[in-house]
């Protein structure tokens, strides 16, 4: 059975969620920046915004010398994070299995659904619909045989509301055109530095990488180009892996102004892992592996992960690990706007049983303690009732 996959984006989240709220930004270039800012950066345009000539990654000053009658709006992540768990709420009863690729754009794995919903693009055309009735949101929808092809159908799609199905057998003469900066993944960690290979060999569009026998693209990229000769032909056979599939905890912060201090962003990555830990502690889990996502003002994402050597719920565990994983991200000094840490491989903390007594087992140790005193004074008087001072902003 040929795969069904979905990918849904609601273009500028963050100004679809305050023009929802607020009816004055219709119709007019708007931008979310962080406000009092500094050298602020631009990181989201509205499409009047977009036809003035602005781009995210400009700086507010250069833009309201372009479109003076632009208006500037501050990033919103609380608003922003319920909205997507409403996408997700909204989007439920139609498919059994989504996965978030980032907030206001999710995967849905509709293969089999056919007989309950009727054909898929119906379907997807469906609940864009009842996302502009109900929310106001507006969408762009990609259809084809994998999260990859999916994606970039929905990524050619300028103008919401709008539906674009690939069929079968038609996924190369589709990707062939596109930019190979198309490709998911060439902005992040490792793969960023392969666009400039891709350019020297005047490979600049997808249809150039497939076109190359793997032996020699590997020859000149090295062991990423298999990966990437088969995203060219459009293969990707990564599942649409679910949160339930995939436990994991996250916790992130938007950096308001920016930042470039090794000091203050470890600071606020600590605070971020102890609400991890204390989320664990009270869920009864443990986690086996630490990511680490770190935004850039350019909109560059580097990311970092590392699987731990045991399985721990322990920020005396955790803080050395993501100090290494921090600099390992963090090598370029341009300045940070966001910050993502997740902990995945969740599982119950192992309970080894006995047939035979044993003696009392040793008392925990110091650190281990004083992370359990730390989460009674909290949950009884508040999250900053008491703060390590390395975390305060």
């Amino acid at each position: 059975m040929d795969r069904q996959i979905v990918c849904l984006h609601i273009p500028s989240f963050g100004v679809a969620l305050a023009r929802a709220g607020d009816a004055s930004l219709r119709n007019r270039p708007v931008a979310v920046a962080p406000v009092h800012t500094p050298r602020a950066v631009i990181r989201e345009i509205s499409d009047e915004a977009f036809r003035e000539g602005l781009q995210p990654g400009m700086s507010v000053e250069a833009a309201r010398l372009l479109c003076p009658g632009l208006r500037v709006i501050p990033p919103d992540l609380s608003r922003m994070q319920e909205a997507h768990g409403e996408l997700e709420q909204h989007i439920r009863p139609f498919a059994p299995a989504w996965e978030s690729i980032r907030l206001g754009s999710l995967f849905l794995d509709l293969t089999g659904m056919t007989k309950l919903f009727g054909p898929c693009i119906d379907t997807a055309a469906r609940i864009g619909r009842k996302l502009t009735q109900k929310q106001g949101w507006s969408s762009v929808i990609g259809l084809a045989g994998n999260k990859l092809v999916a994606q970039l159908a929905a990524t050619t799609l300028t103008k919401p509301p709008q539906v674009l199905s690939i069929h079968p057998g038609s996924e190369q003469p589709f990707l062939a055109p596109l930019p190979a900066l198309w490709l998911p993944g060439l902005r992040r960690t490792h793969l960023s530095q392969m666009w400039q290979r891709l350019e020297d060999l005047n490979l600049r569009t997808i249809g150039a990488i497939a076109s190359v026998p793997p032996a020699q693209l590997e020859t000149a990229l090295g062991a990423p180009a298999r990966l990437l000769h088969d995203w060219a032909l459009g293969v990707d056979p990564s599942p649409v892996r679910s949160s339930v599939a995939q436990p994991s905890l996250a916790q992130s912060l938007t950096l308001d102004p920016d930042e470039v201090d090794d000091r203050f962003v470890l600071g606020r990555l600590y605070g971020l892992l102890e609400r991890l830990c204390t989320a664990l502690r009270q869920q009864r889990r443990v986690c086996r592996h630490l990511v680490l996502t770190i935004r850039h003002s350019d909109h560059v994402e580097e990311a970092a992960q590392q699987t731990l050597p045991h399985s721990t719920c322990w920020e005396a565990d955790l803080e050395p690990v993501l100090t290494r994983l921090f600099f390992r991200c963090f090598r370029r000094r341009v300045r940070l706007t966001h910050l993502t840490l997740s902990v995945t491989q969740l599982e119950p903390p192992a309970e080894q049983l006995s047939l035979f007594d044993e003696p009392e087992p040793a008392a925990p140790p110091r650190s281990h303690r004083l992370s359990l005193a730390l989460d009674a004074i909290r949950a009884k008087f508040g999250e900053r009732a008491v703060l390590w001072g390395k975390t305060r902003p």
